[in-house]
């Protein structure tokens, strides 16, 4: 790496470690100011709120991150033109891409290292914030528990209820099974069925089977299309049993839509929501890609707030087409690939194009 190469990455992590620094700061002590009343009336201990905050830490960096590499190209790039040392350089035959070089590179390497961050900590530590607020502080117990790739939950004290795949928007879960517990934790009836829906106030299992064990081992088995199931939870009780994406790591997710493809359920949506998970974390890159040309626009003050607004403008668009392309995808007008890579490929064009008619 040159002399000069050097000297622009030093600056721009300088200007990045602060800039990041100061936005984690400011969205902790937001958060704090909304959470600290609710966490005062549950009584919740001082380092317990310590523990939620830190364990929060790597989501609110993942988040806030391409806004910091944004300003941080900003300032990086706008000193340089305000001491006149882009046109010393360009004077010296360094040429516009050697130059900005170094940025791109950080720009690419730090949406790698947030790509497996969001695979591996940043769900982990998320989860672990969520259940401190829910059941340590809000003392709430959990609703329910994913094993193997299946959702449990304890309905009562004698009845286990598995789910392999819940939709309580639409008010319908699949790949039930009931399992009805004795005094003695033995187990003398069990209900497995393809759905349950609830309809008319009331939750209906269809097409099911219902074994009831007797005492001289033989099994009573009962067929049947449908029945109505005492079931004192309504549909958005069941929310909770809903795989959150956000809260698994990449190898957790992939084996879920496998298992969920594997027993014959619609697992486009998880796929959509795992394939933009891990396209997300490069609009860093892009970010630094469409920072650049914007942040050269024009040395004046005016120039560059314009330039700035411009390039912000930008970013908040990404959001948007990452946000439609992917609700799209959970919809299938388009492919999972498709929804989830489409902003970035969008994006790479734009930023392309700007960058190559820079005139500075």
């Amino acid at each position: 790496m040159s002399i000069i190469s050097r000297y622009l990455l030093k600056e721009y992590l300088k200007f990045f470690s602060v800039t990041l620094a100061v936005l984690s700061l400011v969205y902790l002590t937001i958060e704090f100011l909304e959470k600290i009343r609710k966490f005062s009336q549950r009584d919740a201990d001082f380092l317990l709120v310590v523990q939620y905050f830190l364990y929060k830490l790597p989501r609110i960096i993942f988040d806030i991150s391409p806004l910091a590499v944004l300003i941080a190209t900003f300032l990086t790039l706008g000193m340089l033109s305000r001491n006149n040392e882009i046109i010393a350089f360009k004077s010296s035959g360094v040429s516009l891409l050697k130059l900005t070089a170094p940025l791109l590179l950080f720009g690419a390497l730090f949406s790698g290292v947030l790509f497996f961050l969001n695979g591996t900590v940043v769900p982990t530590t998320f989860k672990k914030a969520k259940t401190i607020q829910e059941v340590r502080i809000d003392k709430r117990n959990a609703e329910g528990k994913l094993v193997q790739n299946k959702f449990w939950l304890r309905l009562d004290s004698r009845t286990l209820f598995n789910i392999e795949l819940a939709e309580p928007n639409r008010r319908k879960m699949h790949g039930i099974k009931i399992y009805s517990l004795g005094s003695d934790f033995s187990l003398p009836e069990t209900i497995e069925a393809e759905a349950l829906t609830y309809r008319d106030g009331s939750w209906v299992l269809s097409e099911g089977i219902r074994r009831r064990f007797q005492r001289d081992g033989t099994v009573q088995i009962k067929r049947f299309d449908e029945e109505i199931i005492p079931i004192n939870k309504a549909p958005e009780d069941f929310k909770k049993v809903v795989a959150q994406p956000e809260e698994m790591t990449y190898e957790q997710l992939e084996a879920y839509i496998d298992q969920l493809s594997r027993d014959g359920f619609d697992a486009t949506r998880y796929r959509v929501d795992l394939l933009g998970r891990q396209a997300f974390p490069f609009i860093n890159f892009m970010m630094v890609l469409v920072g650049i040309p914007f942040a050269l626009h024009d040395r004046r003050s005016a120039g560059a707030a314009r330039g700035g607004a411009i390039s912000l403008s930008l970013g908040l668009f990404y959001y948007l087409v990452f946000s439609v392309t992917i609700s799209l995808g959970h919809v299938n007008a388009l492919s999972p690939w498709l929804s989830a890579w489409g902003a970035n490929l969008l994006f790479i064009g734009i930023g392309t194009y700007l960058f190559l008619n820079i005139r500075h």
